[in-house]
């Protein structure tokens, strides 16, 4: 990927910081192709990377000991994915990312980024937007598993992420969702009949 092919991925996704912030960031970040399925972050390593997705889609991920998984969220393009808080990049994580599709990420040392964005002032604003839209997400995704049915949190789901709901495969969605695949199998099967 050549740097006019990057400078509009890093633009899209620090648009708030000034063209000299953008041009400083750029010089950290670096391509990087993820095969569908590879993860970026075992649950239990340490977070030392940034990345913005170019192209493609990162879920993160907890893995119970019995083996099952729970797909926390998902990530497309133009999103920057870095750890926000102390705890993230201190401890080793609590969950994992993987690609759900073959994906093609600016990676950067998340530390090198923020001691970029926090010479410009910048990383507390930053900072405090991810946090606010982390919280917002989870309040909301809290409020759906916990009042609305299966059916009507896809609904709204499709709704409100329609980019997103072909993309995702039945059973990462459900697990997301809080359903099986056999049921969320159902109810595609039941919208898609005239």
């Amino acid at each position: 990927m050549n740097d006019a092919a990057v400078h509009p991925t890093l633009a899209r996704a620090f648009a708030a910081m000034p063209d000299g912030v953008q041009r400083e960031l750029q010089a950290l970040f670096t391509p990087r192709v993820i095969r569908r399925g590879q993860p970026v972050l075992q649950q239990g390593e340490h977070w030392d990377k940034a990345f913005v997705i170019h192209s493609g889609l990162l879920r993160m991920s907890f893995t119970r000991r019995d083996g099952r998984e729970f797909n926390k969220s998902f990530h497309s393009e133009g999103m920057l994915v870095c750890p926000i808080t102390d705890a993230m990049v201190q401890q080793a994580s609590l969950f994992a990312i993987h690609a759900v599709q073959t994906c093609t990420v600016l990676q950067a040392s998340a530390e090198a980024m923020r001691a970029c964005l926090g010479r410009h002032g910048a990383w507390e604003p930053l900072r405090t937007l991810l946090l606010e839209r982390l919280v917002t997400h989870k309040l909301e995704r809290e409020y759906h598993l916990l009042v609305m049915d299966g059916r009507t949190r896809y609904d709204h789901f499709c709704r409100t992420a329609p980019q997103l709901a072909d993309r995702i495969p039945l059973a990462q969605l459900a697990t997301y969702l809080g359903i099986t695949d056999v049921s969320l199998s159902r109810i595609r099967r039941a919208r898609t009949k005239p």
